[in-house]
């Protein structure tokens, strides 16, 4: 099964939120973190990050799939803008619990509850469970400036098995996912803003009058 780019965001997105949630700051560090305790460190001063992306999806033959690029916005707790600019124009709001799939092109929007499987609850992005709970962190060999970390559920029930997160002096680099097939999907921001003013209409959508609302109670698929 190859998963869809939505439910690889969605990792993406819960994991983000995971790390930087109900942590107290700290101050910013002048170089890469090379300790479990040195990450959750430099992670924990950052309240909002908003970032270009480029998102790389590959089989487990390592044969590229699908690339996409786009822009993507979080606000914790609880809040996130994610949307794709290629190959299709396609947004992923959240906010206050609910979350919206939006396809301009289709001139479709679906309205559906972030908390709507176990797999992708709200509570994990506003930090109810402490990230070591949920996941067993290991510092791995930096390369290329970056120190690396793996990831791995405690519980074998999610849609991937293992993160590796790539972090520099700044924070959040690069994520890699690798899922129960092996299939991996590698996310790389670019241009990264930390803990700088984000608008708040970001996270908010009304529908346009000309597009379709469809209200569903598990969240929409992206092509």
């Amino acid at each position: 099964m190859i998963f869809p780019p939505f439910s690889r965001s969605l990792a993406v997105l819960l994991t983000l939120g995971l790390v930087l949630a109900t942590l107290a700051p700290t101050p910013a560090r002048a170089e890469a973190p090379r300790s479990v305790e040195g990450l959750v460190a430099q992670l924990a001063s950052i309240d909002t990050f908003a970032a270009d992306f480029v998102q790389e999806s590959r089989d487990a033959n390592g044969n590229l799939r699908r690339e996409s690029t786009g822009q993507f916005v979080l606000d914790r707790p609880g809040r996130f803008f994610w949307r794709y600019q290629t190959p299709y124009v396609q947004e992923l709001i959240a906010s206050d619990g609910v979350l919206w799939v939006y396809e301009p092109d289709l001139k479709q929007a679906t309205r559906s509850p972030l908390e709507a499987t176990r797999g992708a609850p709200i509570a994990i992005l506003m930090g109810e469970r402490p990230v070591d709970e949920v996941f067993r962190i290991r510092a791995l060999k930096g390369e290329q400036g970056m120190a690396w970390f793996a990831l791995r559920p405690r519980e074998d029930r999610g849609d991937f098995r293992e993160v590796l997160l790539g972090v520099d002096a700044r924070g959040i680099k690069e994520m890699r996912f690798v899922d129960q097939l092996d299939q991996t999907t590698r996310v790389v921001f670019d241009h990264r803003a930390f803990n700088e003013p984000v608008e708040a209409s970001r996270f908010r959508f009304d529908p346009p009058g000309d597009v379709d609302v469809v209200e569903a109670s598990r969240p929409a698929s992206i092509r």
